[in-house]
């Protein structure tokens, strides 16, 4: 049996299900990093920077929680074996003066230090990204 039906069109829509976090990414200069390190003297002790790791934008994050366009953390998440690192911001290229991730911006240079239980901590230098790379919905 056939029957005629009307044709029509539907459109469905995407909702989330729950809030996610905007973030950002932020690419190491890992040629600056491991010179900077060099010249700390803890190069050889195994503080090295690699473009695997964080020198990939999507390794270190940070994250805008509530959507208010404000930065409220940092983490580096792509360590090699080390597991997710708190990240701790700085104005300057000397490490002297913090810096609250609040205001770090989408297109920033910043400087950060990340440490590991072992007590090591590696100084980075990096540009702010509107996304993560390999990452565009990261959060």
């Amino acid at each position: 049996m056939k029957r005629w039906v009307k044709p029509r069109t539907e459109v469905q829509v995407f909702e989330a299900n729950e809030y996610v976090a905007a973030c950002w990414g932020v690419k190491c200069d890992v040629g600056w990093s491991n010179r900077y390190e060099w010249q700390e003297g803890d190069y050889h002790n195994g503080v090295t920077h690699d473009i695997a790791h964080c020198g990939n934008s999507s390794n270190q994050v940070i994250f805008d929680d509530n959507n208010d366009t404000i930065a409220d953390r940092m983490i580096e998440t792509g360590t090699d074996g080390l597991g997710d690192l708190s990240c701790t911001i700085y104005w300057d290229e000397r490490y002297n003066s913090t810096r609250d991730v609040s205001t770090v911006d989408i297109g920033d240079t910043i400087y950060w230090t990340t440490s590991a239980s072992d007590g090591r901590t590696w100084n980075h230098k990096g540009t702010v990204f509107a996304t993560a790379e390999g990452h565009p919905n990261r959060s």
